[in-house]
């Protein structure tokens, strides 16, 4: 396919743009997936967009939570076929002219996936090859689909972190990640969960989505959450919201025995500390998405997560200005942009 299209891009810092770009060719192991909706990432979108994140030239085409479908195929990308649905289509720095650069680039209204499987001579397999661009197996709506990306990459990383059965779980942040994580530990069996945020704005998705045991602001502590720090501490602690003050607030919720997961990402301005990265039950985790998608599946189906609690509200690309500034705002929780057909 020949021609131009559209992608959003932080033009300069603290800007989002729109850049007019090449359709990117597919090599012989990759797909062309047109974009059929991208929602924003609260954290990194914007963090790319101010320099926090990545720093680097502008502009900077944004997007990783992306849902596309196929609609041409390389000569040796055996397992996708025009039409599959699939996630994380993006671009790479080389389809972004001049200085420019792709920080994954989902919001362009064309990008590219890799067969890995074909490429490594693997078996196609989630089990084989966990890959992140991989065939959504639901059919649902694709702005609920976007949703999938950061329910999938939390619950990896939940059960590597240990989250589980008779566990004591405290999530800091309050935002999609820390809602996820939260929702999480409740389904897969934790004993306790509390969450611990800076305001009141999400309470009431805590106690009603979530389900948490408790929500609690800044150091107002309840008595049973009090009890476990002053014991030995939560048995884990998903740092999810970015910042040094909440991973210092994540040790202490840790006490003398629990494990602090650092999952969120502090801006650059205001890193982390060598000392907090340094402390011996503090590490830094990750998530591999294509490991718990048929996880997530199975929560989906038994009614246990529904995807239309975390999109809150869908504009058409064109109107990606208006869904950063609500964003930005907080008056979206989940904002998703949607190509026109």
């Amino acid at each position: 396919m020949k021609g131009r299209m559209e992608a959003v891009a932080a033009v300069e810092r603290g800007w989002p743009g729109m850049l007019e770009l090449e359709i990117p060719r597919p090599g012989e192991y990759e797909a062309l997936v047109r974009m059929d909706a991208c929602a924003i990432c609260n954290s990194t979108d914007t963090k790319l967009m101010d320099g926090e994140f990545f720093p680097g030239p502008f502009p900077v085409v944004l997007g990783h939570e992306v849902i596309g479908t196929v609609v041409e195929v390389g000569p040796k990308a055996a397992n996708f076929r025009p039409g599959d649905r699939v996630f994380r289509q993006k671009l790479e720095d080389r389809h972004v002219p001049g200085r420019g650069r792709s920080c994954w680039g989902g919001f362009a209204e064309y990008g590219v996936v890799t067969d890995e499987w074909s490429r490594r001579g693997l078996p196609f397999s989630q089990e084989a090859l966990p890959h992140p661009q991989q065939k959504l197996l639901v059919d649902c709506p694709p702005a609920e689909a976007t949703a999938m990306v950061t329910l999938m990459e939390t619950l990896d990383c939940a059960v590597s972190c240990g989250i589980g059965a008779g566990k004591t779980v405290a999530v800091v942040g309050s935002g999609p990640v820390g809602q996820a994580f939260a929702l999480h530990a409740r389904l897969l069996g934790a004993k306790r969960v509390y969450a611990f945020g800076r305001t009141r704005r999400y309470a009431a998705r805590f106690g009603e989505i979530v389900q948490c045991d408790g929500y609690v602001i800044g150091a107002d502590y309840p008595p049973e959450a009090a009890g476990l720090i002053g014991a030995e501490g939560f048995d884990v602690v998903m740092e999810a919201a970015g910042s040094a003050e909440a991973l210092e607030q994540a040790v202490l919720l840790a006490g003398s025995e629990g494990r602090v997961c650092v999952y969120g990402i502090a801006p650059e301005s205001h890193a982390y500390g060598d000392r907090q990265l340094a402390h011996p039950r503090v590490e830094r985790v990750g998530a591999v998405e294509g490991r718990a998608q048929s996880r997530l599946v199975d929560f989906l189906d038994r009614g246990l997560v529904r995807l239309e609690d975390w999109v809150t509200s869908v504009h058409p690309l064109a109107e990606f200005a208006e869904a950063f500034r609500l964003v930005r705002t907080k008056q979206s929780l989940k904002a998703v942009l949607t190509a026109s057909q």
